[in-house]
């Protein structure tokens, strides 16, 4: 029997990974993608964000010898020419899926150079010389036949099982494919119509109703663990004592998994039990706190929301995520009745860094800026001063209640087509939550200190009033608490 206590067990026991059992070769990572999920162009939830774009976007990629360049292209010719049930087509598809697997980053954009070359000129269905394939048919059939042609290829490599080494299965495949499309689109010309293309096959493929809500708890495979700890997005998991506090009996994780993927979480939500809405992430993540007690337990606190996927682009399903975790969560504890996030602002200093001084000294309005005239002299010239003048742990009010005014107006009223400029709280309130209330000095790390001057902030999910919030974002005026209110 354990006789230690909770919190000591938690702050002095050793923890060693699990053991890892043998993973099915046909669910092995293609490579680590980034972390991005939600709409295309923007970062939904709590994730961190990945622009998907080279740092050496402007280069041009480098060229396939001739006689590869050759027989590539006759291999997408084929697969582009042939019906779906070609069984030579399906050995090309292979062969090519198989050279990319091994291939490095300069061949993979030569190749994906090829492919979109090809696709661009067509099939049998099409014609050779771009005209439409059918006698009588007008030219204007040509786009639709290729993205015929296209969308056939896509599902011939969806639909090729793992092979012996690192491949993974089609699908999978696939997601790393076109993750490689969007980190690559300005080195590669062309493959705007193999992206649209991919991505409306996955709209469909990882729709939410076939998609599986599954717990991982402490039990899980070593291996699922081990992407749990890489594909953490917003507080990074630092040793494996982290994360089995976070996996504790206080705590939940849930992730989304496709039927083909099993083993592969697209997108997971980690839940905190907590006696009163949670204010710092430090005190949350703390390995040394007791445990709490389940049977007195008052808000569930969703305090990180990470993509896995970088491929998965433009398919949103995070919204649903949450909505299931607290269905799930409900039935677990009948009497829990409190949701809320604590969230990350990643667009704040970005925003601020970029106002004049006329456009923050309207933010925060005459009596803001005497009182701050008064206290600390002549006030900063512009935003990227004021982050300067707004360090992360100051215990001056001043500086707290200015930083928390800028910030409830970035949440509140700041737009990105006709929606919330901040990612995660385009995210929450698209979810229909409400803007509840920020807190100073609540993530201290390196992260939070350069993109929120360490704030965070929490999203309150009341169950019953959902939908009449999101009929007032869609009016342009998002639910409040009157604390936030107050700051703005």
């Amino acid at each position: 029997m354990d006789t230690l206590s909770n919190s000591e067990r938690k702050a002095s026991a050793p923890v060693s990974a699990p053991l890892s059992g043998p993973e099915p070769s046909g669910e092995t990572l293609l490579s680590r993608f980034g972390r991005w999920w939600g709409r295309k162009g923007e970062r939904d939830g709590n994730a961190r964000p990945d622009s998907g774009i080279d740092a050496k976007a402007d280069a041009r990629p480098v060229t396939l010898p001739a006689r590869v360049l050759r027989r590539q292209c006759e291999q997408l010719r084929l697969c582009f020419d042939a019906r779906l049930t070609d069984g030579a087509a399906n050995t090309a598809a292979q062969t090519w899926r198989a050279e990319y697997e091994a291939a490095g980053d300069d061949a993979r954009q030569a190749m994906l150079a090829v492919l979109a070359e090809v696709a661009a000129n067509g099939s049998t269905e099409a014609g050779e010389d771009g005209k439409a394939g059918k006698a009588g048919n007008p030219a204007s059939g040509l786009p639709q036949a290729m993205s015929n042609a296209r969308i056939r290829f896509f599902k011939r490599l969806a639909a090729l099982h793992g092979q012996q080494g690192s491949s993974v299965c089609g699908l999978h495949f696939l997601i790393g494919l076109r993750a490689d499309m969007l980190r690559w689109h300005k080195r590669v010309p062309g493959l705007r119509p193999l992206d649209d293309d991919l991505e409306a096959l996955f709209s469909n493929w990882f729709d939410v109703g076939l998609l599986e809500l599954q717990p991982i708890t402490w039990d899980s495979p070593a291996s699922l663990l081990e992407k749990l700890i890489r594909y953490e997005a917003v507080h990074e998991i630092a040793s494996w004592a982290d994360l089995r506090n976070r996996l504790d009996s206080d705590r939940r994780c849930y992730a989304f998994f496709h039927p083909r993927m099993p083993r592969e979480p697209l997108i997971f939500v980690e839940v905190a039990f907590v006696p009163e809405m949670a204010a710092n992430v430090h005190a949350l993540l703390d390995e040394a706190a007791p445990l709490e007690d389940l049977r007195r337990v008052k808000w569930a606190i969703f305090y990180s929301i990470s993509n896995t996927q970088a491929g998965l682009r433009g398919v949103s399903f995070g919204n649903f995520l949450l909505k299931r975790v607290i269905e799930e969560l409900q039935r677990e504890f009948p009497k829990l009745k409190q949701f809320a996030t604590l969230s990350p602002i990643p667009g704040f200093a970005d925003w601020l860094r970029k106002r004049d001084g006329e456009s923050v000294a309207k933010v925060l309005g005459d009596k803001r800026l005497a009182r701050w005239s008064e206290r600390h002299g002549t006030p900063p010239a512009d935003g990227a001063g004021w982050l300067a003048a707004l360090p992360a742990d100051s215990e001056d009010a001043l500086v707290r209640d200015t930083a928390l005014a800028l910030a409830a107006h970035y949440l509140v009223r700041e737009r990105q087509q006709a929606l919330p400029a901040d990612p995660v709280a385009r995210f929450h309130l698209g979810n229909g939550a409400c803007v509840e209330r920020l807190n100073w000095a609540a993530d201290l790390s390196r992260k939070g200190r350069a993109q929120s001057c360490g704030m965070m902030v929490n999203y309150l999910y009341a169950t019953e009033a959902l939908d009449d919030n999101l009929v007032r974002l869609g009016n342009g005026n998002p639910r409040v608490s009157r604390a936030v209110g107050k700051l703005l």
